[in-house]
Order: structure tokens, then sequence, then C-alpha cells
């Protein structure tokens, strides 16, 4: 078994990862009482293989993956600001578009978003984020660009979220979001010197603001319109990173 999980790890990851996720989400919708811990397959299936793999030198470098906390301060920002700033965006144009504007009660007291944002991090991004930039993203091939990879790990971390996707307005707008999404967190790790941790900061902005502050504001076909305005908001941005950065999803240098 050993062997096996030397020699093909970062599967082993995905089996392991869309397993116990998977698994858990059946046993807790069939025994209510029973802990839903499906955020955090990717984190138990990333120890088990790293260490399995290569013992406690895989779970250390697992650790300075997630810990790797001395990057340049703007991609502390853009980590930030950036998932904040296109929630807001498709909010704005939702209102445009006739939804109801939230008026203080609905949007609580303006700490409150500091308050959600450390309840987001536990909730999924410390979870997820720690197997797929954590242990996933390393171990795929150099060979092909950082654009590549990060579609192809976009569709996977898709594939994964298809069971709590369900229960999203629109399953085909998480999808799509969900698989942008992972282009533009994986511009802030490629550039935060691959550190994971800052996709947990992006990953935790991105819930705190949408998911759990300005969505709930809305309901009904306004709130579905809304998913379809945010997945297209990630994809213009992508769209026009790529064009910016080219595949290496990293700014082209200006001819001499």
């Amino acid at each position: 078994m050993t062997s096996f999980l030397k020699r093909h790890s970062l599967v082993a990851f995905f089996v392991l990862a869309f397993g116990i996720s998977w698994g858990n989400y059946l046993l807790s919708r069939a025994w209510p009482n029973f802990p839903f811990l499906f955020p955090y397959g990717p984190l138990l299936a990333a120890v088990i293989v790293a260490v399995v793999s290569n013992g406690m030198d895989g779970l250390k470098d697992l650790l300075n993956r997630c810990l790797r906390w001395r990057v340049k301060l703007k991609w502390y920002m853009a980590a930030l600001l950036v998932p904040v700033a296109i929630a807001l965006a498709a909010v704005s144009f939702n209102i445009l578009l006739d939804a109801p504007m939230p008026n203080g009660n609905r949007l609580g007291p303006w700490y409150s978003f500091f308050i959600l944002f450390p309840m987001a991090l536990v909730d999924a991004p410390l979870g997820e984020e720690t197997g797929w930039r954590g242990y996933a993203l390393p171990k795929f091939s150099a060979k092909r660009s950082p654009l590549a990879n990060s579609l192809i790990l976009g569709v996977l971390i898709a594939g994964w979220h298809v069971p709590v996707a369900l229960a999203a307005p629109s399953i085909t707008a998480y999808l799509v979001g969900s698989v942008a999404s992972a282009v533009l967190a994986n511009w802030v790790y490629y550039h935060a010197d691959e550190s994971a941790l800052l996709v947990i900061v992006y990953h935790t902005a991105q819930n705190a603001i949408g998911g759990w502050y300005l969505f709930r504001m809305f309901s009904g076909p306004e709130l579905i319109r809304l998913w379809w305005l945010l997945a297209a908001a990630y994809v213009v941005v992508v769209f026009i990173l790529t064009l910016v950065a080219g595949p290496n999803l990293r700014r082209r240098p200006h001819p001499v």
C-alpha cells in the first residue's frame, strides 16, 4: 500500500478526498445527527496520503505550505479584496436589474462581516485548501501551464462540490463559478510563493462576503440571478486575466 501511494499519491489523494467527503454527506443525510464533516475530506486525505507516502517529511511539507505567511502584502490584499470586489459587483448588477436594495436591518451591523470571517474560515476553506493547494496542486505536472493545471483542479473541485451544490439556487452557476474561481485563486497562489495560506484567506473572504453576508439578502428569482451574475463575473475576470497574464498567470514583461 505504501509503495502504491508513493507512485500514485495524487490519484490516491483525490480518491480519498472524494470518498471521505461524499461518504460523510451520505451518512449525514441518512442520519441527521451524524456530524457533517464534508469540507474536511481534502484535509484528511492530504494528511493520510502525505504521512503514508512520505512519513513526517510529507506532513512537514504540507504544514509548510499551509503556514507560509511571508509573502508580499499586496497579495494578502488581493486575496482579501478581489473576491469581495467580485461579489459586490454581482450584487450591484443584480440591484440594477431590479432586485430589491438590501436595507440596513437585513445587512446587520457593519462589523458583522468581521465576525463571519473566522466562522467562514473554519466552515470550509481550512478543510478544503489544505488539501487542494497545500497537497494536490504542487504535485500537478510542471509540463502543463499554470492555467491548464488551474482548470483541471477547478473541474475536480467543482465535481467534489456536486453533493452540496445540489442545494444551491443554481447548480450550474455554482459549478461554473467554482471552476473560474479556482483559476483566480491560483493566480494568487502562484504569485504568493505557492502559499496555500493565501488561498485559505481568499476562500474565506469569498465565503464570508458572498454566501454568509450579502447573498442572504436575496431570495427567489433574484437569488438565482445573483448566482449567475457571480459566475459570469468570475468568468469575465478570468478571461481578462488570461489575456493580460497568459497561460502562466503572470503579467508579461514589457518589451525593452
